[in-house]
């Protein structure tokens, strides 16, 4: 072989490897590809409860079909905080200068791409969403509307009414149950017609005083009832209840009942 022969024949085949490669992608451009980022990187954290809640986050703002549709929602629970939790296929359409009006020096045609985003607890990964062929008769999806978290005001009244009926030396069992009968039905969200959804409730029994706890949103209802008959219900400071400050639980509700809020 000649002189830089091996060379010649090595650009050869790189050449021959990138043009099948461009020629096979799938399609989309540098627009598309920075909308696909875009929305990957923002819906990425605060992560989401499951795929419809990153489905509706990706949708906010993005609200015409022809531009940015989600394709296809995937839930895949792990523990694992690098797993792959959730996974969205979306399109997002490039109208080129179809669209345009006025004098333009050259013709940009339009572009339909797709690209599969996956989620773990950390945000998007593998340095973001990847360019995928869409689907053939693919429709959008549009993920339910999310039910409202929260403790509705009517449960402080009725922690009271419930911890006061409660027998004098009650098991954490009998209080849970007498909690889920004597709680009211959730209100309904006026927007989205649908029950708030169920707060996390949890009881403590010791030495005869009772705590518990109704859980949602970020609140945190406390209830006790203490050894000399004392009852009360409050919603204790966010900073109070948080993770990793006394926390939100029956036994949490009879240490803040006796630990002042910050000033």
């Amino acid at each position: 072989m000649k002189p830089g022969g091996k060379t010649a024949l090595a650009a050869a085949v790189l050449a021959v490897v990138a043009a099948g490669y461009f020629m096979t992608r799938p399609d989309g451009n540098s627009d598309t590809d920075e909308k696909a980022r875009q929305v990957a990187e923002r819906i990425g954290y605060p992560r989401g409860t499951d795929g419809n809640d990153y489905a509706r986050s990706a949708l906010h703002g993005n609200t015409d079909q022809k531009y940015f549709a989600v394709l296809e929602i995937t839930d895949s629970p792990v523990t694992d905080p690098e797993k792959v939790r959730v996974s969205l296929l979306f399109r997002v359409y490039d109208p080129g200068t179809t669209e345009s009006t006025g004098f333009r020096l050259w013709d940009e045609d339009p572009v339909t791409a797709c690209y599969r985003a996956d989620f773990n607890h950390y945000g998007v990964t593998d340095g973001g969403p990847d360019r995928v062929r869409c689907p053939d008769g693919a429709r959008p999806i549009v993920p339910p509307p999310a039910q409202r978290t929260g403790v509705p005001e009517s449960y402080v009244e009725a922690f009271k009414t419930v911890l006061t009926a409660l027998p004098p030396t009650p098991t954490q069992d009998e209080v849970l149950a007498a909690l889920r009968a004597g709680l009211p039905p959730m209100p309904v969200d006026p927007e989205t017609k649908l029950p708030w959804k169920e707060p996390r409730l949890d009881a403590f029994v010791k030495d005869g005083a009772v705590g518990i706890i109704a859980g949602g949103g970020g609140d945190c209802l406390n209830g006790v009832r203490l050894a000399n008959g004392t009852v009360e219900a409050w919603h204790p400071p966010r900073v109070q209840t948080q993770p990793g400050e006394i926390g939100c639980s029956g036994q949490s509700a009879l240490v803040l009942y006796a630990t002042p809020p910050p000033h």
